[in-house]
């Protein structure tokens, strides 16, 4: 194997260039190294990408991706060489007190690819090779179709390990068949978001954004799109359910607005899920209509680990489809315009290949 390879690094802020860097190498016996197949960008890579999330320079991003196995620690008994391979973007240690209370998201030592060393100093999977450590618990195995289907496939897996089961969970925690799903954001994780709250039976769903293309991808998927520029959400929402609100809000944005918005469409004694990325200390929220309604908040960094196998066997049922929201394949050289394209909104959903 080559000593260097090629990666998305990040220079400064919205400046990402594709270099020559070292190949990364198996450290820890329950670690595997990956040869990248797909990888995409996230919302989340937009926090470094736009300076709201301060990284040192030169991090590798990315953290959804999905490979082959070229190498195992001794300690790896679930993978081996050849095997096709999905992880988690959070990684999680397991035994400590939070991943023995199924709340891996709250690891003491959870690490994310690409974010730097404040969040783990993993270097991320938008890149032609990629260390997994703790690989038996935050990998997953995938099936090998061998059929023209199989590069479809492989695209739905991949957002297993993070926007396909991020946006499932903000689903599955809080909702019941039947229940009424309002989702603010049609962004991936919102698409996502509404895709599981279809597949875990909602009664309807309704999708707040104010862009027209990522509404009708919301519509493609089957649910009631509103738009926050012709409409207020939540006289809309209010219509559609007898004036009580929805049961479940989904905040797949994480940004104020979107969580004052959020905070209107939710119904009394009605769930408010926060998958979106808060890196603010403080935001001005109404407290006190959220206590005199009841509400439930759940929020935080996702248990992918949790959910990833219920979202595997979903997608395999074909239940779950997250590529149909992929809009641009380029090639990892490509990296720069995917980045731009995708914060100026250009794109819904962005995978890199590796190969070009």
């Amino acid at each position: 194997m080559a000593d260097a390879m090629r990666a998305v690094v990040l220079r400064a802020p919205h400046t990402v260039e594709v270099a020559e860097v070292p190949i990364p190498r198996i450290t820890e016996p329950g670690d595997i190294l990956l040869k990248v197949e797909h990888t995409a960008i996230c919302g989340t890579d937009l926090h470094p990408y736009e300076g709201r999330l301060e990284v040192e320079a030169d991090i590798v991003l990315g953290h959804e991706f999905l490979g082959t196995v070229v190498a195992a620690g001794e300690a790896v008994s679930q993978f081996a060489e050849g095997d096709r391979v999905v992880s988690s973007c959070v990684i999680s240690c397991g035994s400590c007190y939070q991943c023995r209370r199924h709340q891996p998201g709250n690891c003491a030592g959870s690490r994310i690819f690409g974010l730097g060393l404040a969040l783990g100093d993993l270097a991320g999977g938008q890149a032609e090779y990629v260390v997994v450590p703790h690989a038996d618990l935050n990998a997953r195995r995938i099936p090998e179709l061998g059929s023209a289907e199989d590069t479809r496939f492989a695209e739905d897996i991949l957002f297993a390990g993070d926007i396909m089961t991020t946006g499932y969970e903000a689903v599955a925690r809080s909702m019941r068949p039947g229940d009424t799903v309002a989702v603010i954001g049609a962004g991936p994780v919102g698409l996502c978001a509404a895709m599981a709250a279809h597949a875990l039976g909602a009664g309807q769903v309704i999708v707040v954004d104010k862009v027209a293309a990522r509404l009708k991808e919301a519509e493609n998927l089957g649910a009631i799109a509103v738009n926050a520029d012709e409409t207020t959400p939540a006289d809309a929402v209010l219509d559609l359910t007898e004036w009580r609100g929805a049961d479940v809000v989904v905040d797949a944005v994480g940004h104020e607005s979107a969580l004052l918005s959020a905070i209107t469409l939710v119904r009394a004694g009605g769930t408010l899920s926060i998958p979106g990325v808060y890196t603010e200390d403080a935001i001005t929220m109404p407290f006190g209509e959220l206590y005199l309604k009841g509400v439930t908040v759940e929020m935080g960094v996702s248990h992918i680990t949790e959910y990833i196998d219920e979202v595997l066997a979903l997608t395999a049922a074909r239940k779950l489809t997250p590529s149909s929201i992929i809009s641009h394949r380029m090639g990892l050289s490509d990296a720069a315009e995917a980045y731009r394209m995708f914060a100026d909104r250009e794109a819904t959903k962005i995978v890199l290949s590796p190969e070009n």
